[in-house]
């Protein structure tokens, strides 16, 4: 039987077991409005490699996942109690990626058949207003009015909306424009990339599953993922990549004990968009890393310098080339869809150069499952770094 008939056959048999433990760890950590997580199949593993606060693949699902992901955000206000009537969607502030604008089309779609109209807000630099049009990879444009502030409430042109959806991971900062306002944010603006930390996200990941594998009776290492982080590394320094390879190589060692893949990812511990990532199978590999090898590990999106990294679990993809995203609103799968890469193999990222998407057309409860811990790890994380940044939380939901 392979690990997703095993897990999914012990989903079907613990059902309000598992029902009540989600509903208490969801009431406990409050997930974000949307998240999408990558996970990775093994013969013996099913874990999550990354969760995205801010997904920007809502162009992969297919119409009958747009249908759910719109009954999802219904529910998500309705849960709320809250009248949102308007949302105004900010984008990526620099991208002129058709397909990055499919994903707000797919987004403003999954609104609109929500009962929500939706626009699209810029936020710039000086006080200029103005609209322009963004071309997707069809004939449909992207109309977005930047954005100003009057009375602490956000405006684009005559548009007032009652709420802000953010999906812009804020690599290097958060707008100050945002702050102080009277509409409810969400996800909330002071957890994009310049705040989060991979090792912060699966501390408590990792204690979740474990905590639901006891609880099944399972092996926590099916659903877990190993991270070590090593702080304060300077890629272009011989003696930091042999402190390093030292912690690659006590890894490599520990993970061959529990019958690994024999290879880590070493990963920014503030990165996204699958940049600054690399796969290890020895530890000398690091320190002989060449030029273009260090530069490519330097720096990360918006020019973000490497300072930590992580060192984590390799886990090759049953599916050769591919792997599963899962999509939630309202911590409800929403939807997947498939990442694959045809130059690389299973044990490399595939979120690289590349890359294709493929529709999937029904959801893996064992998948399902984890994609809704990666969220509720989120929703801890987020908790986490508004405490300890003594932010005051704007999000009114």
């Amino acid at each position: 039987m392979s690990i997703i008939k095993e897990i999914n056959s012990l989903i079907s048999n613990n059902k309000e077991l598992i029902s009540n433990w989600l509903f208490e760890k969801t009431k406990e950590s409050e997930p974000p409005f949307y998240t999408s997580t990558d996970i990775r199949v093994s013969d013996k593993k099913i874990t999550a490699v990354d969760t995205n606060i801010f997904p920007a693949g809502f162009n992969n699902l297919s119409d009958k996942f747009i249908d759910l992901a719109s009954k999802n955000v219904e529910s998500f206000f309705r849960n709320k109690n809250d009248k949102v009537r308007k949302i105004l969607i900010i984008p990526e502030l620099h991208t002129r990626n058709p397909f990055y604008w499919d994903n707000i089309l797919s987004l403003q779609r999954i609104l609109y058949k929500s009962g929500i109209e939706s626009k699209v807000g810029l936020i710039v630099e000086d006080d200029a207003e103005f609209e322009i049009d963004f071309d997707s990879s069809g004939p449909t444009k992207v109309n977005a009015t930047t954005i100003k502030k009057e009375d602490n409430k956000i405006i684009a042109g005559d548009f007032v909306p009652d709420l802000i959806l953010i999906n812009n991971d804020f690599s290097n900062f958060f707008p100050e424009i945002l702050l102080n306002i009277s509409q409810a944010i969400v996800p909330p603006i002071q957890v994009g990339w310049h705040t989060r930390k991979k090792n912060i996200h699966f501390f408590f990941y990792n204690k979740l599953v474990d905590e639901l594998s006891e609880l099944l009776n399972i092996d926590e290492k099916i659903f877990s993922l190993e991270t070590k982080l090593v702080e304060k590394v300077n890629i272009e320094s011989l003696e930091d990549r042999v402190r390093v390879a030292k912690i690659i190589e006590q890894q490599l060692t520990l993970l061959n004990k529990k019958s690994s893949s024999g290879e880590v990812f070493i990963k920014n511990n503030s990165g996204t968009y699958g940049m600054s990532v690399m796969n290890i199978s020895a530890a000398e590999d690091f320190i002989n890393l060449n030029r273009e090898g260090r530069k490519k590990m330097k720096v990360s999106k918006g020019g973000m310098l490497l300072k930590d990294l992580i060192i984590q679990e390799s886990v090759p993809t049953i599916y050769k080339n591919k792997e599963p995203v899962y999509y939630l609103i309202n911590n409800e799968v929403s939807g997947a869809f498939y990442r694959i890469n045809d130059n690389k193999d299973e044990n490399e990222n595939l979120n690289t150069k590349g890359m294709y998407f493929e529709f999937s057309h029904s959801i893996e409860p064992s998948l399902g499952l984890i994609a809704k811990v990666g969220a509720i790890a989120t929703g801890l994380e987020i908790k986490h770094i508004l405490n300890k940044n003594r932010y005051t939380f704007f999000c009114k939901l």
